[in-house]
This record gives C-alpha cells, structure tokens and sequence, in this order.
C-alpha cells in the first residue's frame, strides 16, 4: 500500500497510479520533455504516463521554490501542459529540491483558440490547481480514505471528486456536527457557570459556548501547522505524565480543558511572555480578590510543579489581539454587582466550567480525534489554487452551518446538516472583484489588471499610473452590514494585496504582512448582529496574518509580531437601525463641537488596534464606552432641547437680512456692488426700457426665500421636545462599541 506520509519515490508513485488509483487503461510512459519556454521555479519536467479514458495526462515536474510559490508554480505547469499535452487535464507531482515534502496535484484547464486562422495557437482560460500536500509529517487520513479507499478513479466526475475541498470540508463538517450535538445535549455533561448567583442558567447559550470552543480549538490547530504549540499538548502518552488522574475517556472529569486548553487560551496566547512591567507568565497566587485572567491555575490538576507547567507553555508566543480574551466579568445590574463566568477561568470550583475529556478523545467522535484525522493550511484557498486540505475559510463555514443548525429561541434543529448559509467562494470573488474595478473606474486597462495574470501593457512601464493605483487601493473603505464569517472583508483584502503585488513586483513575507496590516486598519469594517459571528471574522484575518510569520527562537516572542485588536474593526450590532426620515434633520453631523468628539474617539481606537497589555486594552475600552456616552448625550440633548444661542444667532441674521430686504423694496435703489447689472459699451448703466423688469426683484425673491428659511430653523429650534423612538435609536447607534 502507498504510503502518502513518506518522501516522494518515482517508482512508488507510479505503481500507486497503475495499481490502486487510475484505470485499467493507464499507459506507463515515462520520458523527459524539453523546457522549450523561460519557467520561474521549474528545473525538470518528466511525462509519466497518459490516461485515455480520463483524457489526462501525468507528470512530474521538479522545481526549485523554497517558499512554495504556488501561483508561480502553477504557471509552469499550465505552461508544460500547452507544450506537451493536448489533454485538458493532467495529474503532477510537484517535487521540490531538498524537501521531504511534495505535492500531488489535479490541473484542470478550458481551452481556448487564439484566432480562426488555419494556424490555431492553443491557450488556455480559467486554470484550476486542487494539491494534496504530502510527505513526511502529512497525516495520512485524508488521501488514504480520497485516494485509496474508494479504490480506482472511476470517471472524470470521479477524479474531480477525489480532488474536491468541498466534498472533504462537507466529510469533515458531518463528524463535527455530529460532535456538536453530542456536545450540546443535556447528558454530554458541559455546563458554564455564567451567572453564579444561580445554578439554573449553567447551559444557558450552551450552544454559542460550544461553538466559540471550538473555533478557538480550531485556530489554535491552524497555527500548530507553523508549530507555535506543541504536539504533547494533544497526546495522551504525554497528558497521562503531566496530568493527575488523567483519564481520557472520564464523563465526569474535565481536568484536561481546564488544566491544558484554558490555560493555553487564557494565560498563554493571551499573555505577553514578559510584559510591559517585567513580570513573566505565572500562576495566580493572591486569595481572597477576583481571579486575573491572564495568569495560570490548577496546580492542583497537574503531577508536574508549577515552574514545570509554565515551561511546558514556555515556546508558545503570545498572540494578542483579544483572541482568547476571558470573557469572565463582574456586571452591575439595577445597582447589584454580579459576576459572570462565561468561559468558566476560575480556582473556585462553583465558578469554573466543565467539559468532560471524553469529548476530546474518543477514539470515533471526540473532537481532537476529528481533527487528527484531517490536514490543516493556514492559506486560504481561491478558486484557481486550492489544496486539498482544511483552509481559514472552514472556520466561516463550521460556525454558519452549526449556528444555523440550532434556533435558540425554539430550542430545535433549524435545518438538516446538508445546509449551508456561507457565501460560495465563486460569488465572492465576482463580488470583490466587481467592488474594486468599479472603485477603480472600470476602464479596460483596469478590468485587464484584474483578469489576466500579467500586467496591462498600459501599466508596465508606467510607474505613475501604477502608484496612483496602489494609493486608491490602500484608501479604500469596505463595510460588510452582515458579515457573518467575514467571507466578503477576507476576500477584500486578499484581492487588493495580490493586486498589489502585481503593481509593485513580488513582495516578500514581511511585506505582505505589513500591507495586509495597512489595509486591516485603515481600510476594512464589517458589522454582524451575531457577536459569534464578528469573534469568527476576526479570527480569520488573524490566520491571515500569521500565515506570513515564521517561528524564530532567537526573536523576541519567537519572531511572531503581536496581533492587532481587531474589535472597533468587526463589530457586533444591528446594522438594520436607522434615523427615521422625518428625524433626520435632528442628527447635524456638521456640528464642530460632534466632530471634536469623533475624531477623539477615532484617536481612542486607533490606540487601541494596537495596545498589547490587558490593562491598557481595558483602560481604552472605559474611555472608549465614557465618550460614546458623552456623544449619546450630545445628539439627544441637541436634538430635544432648544439651543437658545443658536436661536439668537438666526434672529441676528434674519434681523440683518431684512433690514437689506428693505432697501431693496426702494424703487430707485441701486446697488452698486451688484455685478448683474446690465452695463452699455461705454462703461455706464443701461437705461430701463419701459419693458425692462424690474432689475430688484430676483434679489428680493433670493433675500424673501433665505427668512423663510431662517423662519423654518428657528420655529423649529423653539420647537424640539423629547423623541423616545429617536433618543433609543441613537443609544443603540452609540453602542457600537470594542466589541470582544
């Protein structure tokens, strides 16, 4: 049997096609082919062998890419394929020089004819690339259960099939679903405190809980794949060694989420290794004062001491950007203090959660025994390159099929898990894509800059029109009113900053990042009524982020730049709400003293993207919420009671304005600052005709119209009262604050 976890070996790989994967009728064909073009990263090209039924052929291609440039190496192969094959399909194997790695791809292409002349240039449009990454240290399950298990390649729907992301992300979604029911039935054994002052609401919102856990599981095995947490945190060889008891299969027991997973999310990435005052990681020692969140408990849980739990998180960086912020919190209700334990951190027993090992390790269906079965990229997939493995975007699509599985308010599977409500990737694209050129200015120069993979030629040796570009680009405004997983604000982002790696020539990682970085603050917003929804969105940029870090233990924090906060950035709200138009006039957004108190709070919150202590983050949120209270008050005060100094100004220039009115109303007046009047050839006033209007009356007419509309502002000053359904509206709008 083929073993996809080991280095690649040609006459392995061979017998694995002519044996157990394509038809009887492949032909081994194994002969070198010519590079008879320039190519960016391939050093030798082998044909393998063809295929008739399937109407493919295979190659090998070595290359010479240290970073896996994918698109690039992609371009090669499309190119191999025009030169050596009239086959619209190909399977290769991509053999990088020095890895143990490689990767083994389905190319598809549509040809196209260049001309109708008797010499037809072939082409190709719309190249796809679906990979399986494999090698030593690539789990197995996946191509063994695609490519092995169903035996051979039955037909060309087939082929397509053992290649599809979606069928894998709809296998992997069905187990997952069936964990998530698990998790929320009554008899799993997961429980909450939240409110402690009361025993009955310990599953309340149980199924929000068990979401959130786990898309921070989930992120937490995206970033193990650039191995910035260890392996023994998910063995039970090595659990069984730092934990007490440690029994995997317990339906009591829940040692393993509170001692491992909350003190990785709570007191790991979400702690600096040494903060702003020098204090390192440490456990919780003071007794008798509310827990701080960002510090180690359940030393009681472990068999290792304490210096040895905290060297066990020692290698993991910290992350920031409110990831895996504790959402315990006190909340003074009616003037009564109460404390809330949503996620449960606490060394009082009443105050903590419980989730029993067994949900994570049962052998079938325990949720890291799901995830061990699948492999993970931290790139996310487009519709041109994808790899056949778990992508950011699955967090999107995880969180909008179980939140839509499950009516809170009826407490009942809303659809079968077949379901969907995620945007397909297909449609986003179109839609970013459309967005942007029309920004742009929807020329043809434009729309060839975003459909074809070279640049224009009315761009390439034009460095002006190329920078004038990148500019537009990066001051872009996006705002997505219903977010949900941030599939329109990703696909943003990522669009722009290919974009800009086409105008500005390839850019290296760190580029990358600080462009992407840019464009996150500065550029891109998304609101969603679903706080869930805005935590699932956040993570994926964070994905996107890291995925251009490298791990380096001679950096500080490893090499790993600290993540923005993200919460002013996706926030949690009804974005349905609006100022009725009758009440529109109410909100003057050209009042001086409105501005000053936006503009500070556009201060406030651009600290915040980038604070990095807890306490920090927390002071910025209390100046953030102080001052939408003060702009609250502000607009309702302005728009419910009269302003008499505003009042005495109009009066003034109502006052001023009549007093030109009357003279005006004189039948001889005559301005002489009046520009308008007709004038003969020899610089003196023309005299009136008997017919000639009066050459006052349009003066007047513009003098009458301004009172009356002086009139209106001031009647309606003198006449503001209180508006319960405008004063509510507002509260609302002001409450878009740092969401977490």
């Amino acid at each position: 049997m083929y073993n996809f976890s080991s280095s690649y070996n040609r006459d392995n790989f061979i017998s694995f096609l002519e044996n157990n994967l394509l038809p009887d009728d492949f032909q081994v064909r194994e002969e070198n082919l010519r590079l008879d073009f320039s190519p960016k990263f391939a050093s030798s090209v082998s044909r393998l062998g063809v295929c008739k039924s399937l109407e493919l052929e295979v190659f090998e291609i070595e290359h010479c890419s240290t970073h896996d440039a994918r698109v690039g190496i992609s371009r090669d192969a499309f190119q191999v394929m025009l030169k050596n094959s009239y086959c619209n399909n190909a399977l290769v194997a991509f053999i990088p020089q020095g890895s143990s790695q490689y990767r083994f791809s389905f190319l598809q292409i549509e040809a196209e004819q260049k001309d109708q002349s008797a010499r037809i240039q072939r082409n190709y449009s719309n190249p796809r690339r679906y990979s399986y990454l494999l090698g030593e240290g690539i789990g197995g399950y996946t191509p063994n259960k695609f490519l092995l298990a169903k035996g051979r390649i039955k037909d060309k729907k087939d082929l397509a099939d053992r290649f599809s992301v979606e069928v894998l992300t709809k296998a992997f979604y069905g187990e997952l679903f069936d964990w998530y029911q698990w998790a929320i039935d009554k008899q799993s054994g997961v429980k909450f405190p939240n409110n402690v002052a009361t025993a009955e609401d310990d599953r309340e919102q149980i199924d929000t809980k068990i979401i959130r856990l786990v898309t921070r599981l989930m992120f937490v095995w995206f970033i193990k794949q650039g191995d910035l947490v260890p392996e023994k945190l998910f063995e039970t060889d090595e659990l069984k060694t730092i934990l007490k008891d440690f029994d995997p299969l317990s339906k009591s027991s829940g040692n393993y989420y509170n001692a491992i997973l909350q003190n990785l999310f709570f007191a790991t990435l979400n702690r600096a290794i040494v903060d702003e005052n020098g204090n390192q990681r440490g456990f919780a020692k003071t007794v008798g004062r509310p827990d701080i969140k960002t510090l180690y408990r359940y030393s009681e849980l472990f068999n290792i001491s304490e210096n040895e739990v905290i060297n066990l998180f020692s290698e993991i960086p910290f992350l920031n950007g409110g990831l895996f912020e504790c959402l315990d919190k006190n909340k003074t209700q009616h003037g009564v203090e109460k404390a809330y334990y949503y996620d449960g951190f606490s060394r009082n027993k009443n105050k903590q959660a419980c989730i029993p090992n067994i949900l994570f390790f049962e052998e079938e269906k325990g949720l890291l025994s799901i995830l061990k079965r699948y492999n993970f990229t931290i790139e996310e997939n487009t519709p041109q390159e994808q790899q056949v493995a778990l992508d950011p975007e699955l967090l999107g699509k995880v969180f909008e099929n179980l939140l839509g599985s499950y009516n809170p308010e009826t407490k009942e599977t809303a659809r079968n898990q077949s379901g969907s409500f995620y945007t397909p990737r297909e449609i986003v694209d179109y839609m970013v894509n459309e967005a942007l050129i029309s920004y742009l200015g929807n020329t043809e120069t434009v729309r060839i800059l975003f459909q074809e993979e070279s640049l224009p030629n009315e761009l390439q040796n034009n460095d002006e029109e190329r920078e004038r570009i990148c500019t537009k680009l990066k001051q872009v405004k996006i705002l997505d009113p219903a977010c949900g997983s941030g599939a329109f604000p990703m696909g943003i982002l990522n669009r722009i900053v290919e974009i800009l790696q086409k105008l500005s020539g390839r850019m290296d990682e760190s580029t990358i990042y600080n462009e992407k970085l840019q464009i996150i603050e500065n550029c891109i917003f998304g609101v969603d009524i679903q706080n869930i929804a805005t935590q699932i969105s956040k993570l994926r940029f964070f994905i996107s982020l890291i995925c251009h870090c490298r791990k380096d233990p001679d950096k500080l924090n490893f090499g790993i730049p600290t993540l923005p906060n993200l919460e002013t950035k996706f926030v949690s709200a009804n974005s349905l709400i609006g100022i009725k138009r009758q009440d529109a006039g109410k909100l003057d957004l050209n009042d001086e003293k409105l501005k000053r108190m936006w503009n500070k709070l556009q201060d406030i919150r651009t600290e915040h993207f980038g604070a990095k202590s807890s306490n920090k983050k927390k002071d910025l949120r209390k100046d953030d919420e102080e001052l939408r209270s003060d702009i609250e008050k502000y607009i309702i005060s302005q728009a419910d009671t009269p302003n008499y100094d505003k009042i005495s100004e109009l009066e003034k220039e109502r006052e001023n304005l009549q007093d030109k009115l009357e003279l005006y109303l004189q039948p001889n007046f005559v301005d002489d600052t009046d520009q308008s009047r007709q004038m003969s050839i020899f610089g003196d006033e023309k005299p009136k005709s008997l017919f000639q209007k009066d050459i006052n009356e349009p003066k007047r007419k513009e003098l009458t119209g301004f009172i009356k509309a002086i009139n209106e502002q001031i009647a309606k000053e003198k006449n503001k009262q209180k508006l319960p359904e405008f004063e509510n509206t507002i509260k609302e709008l002001t409450a878009w604050g740092i969401a977490n």
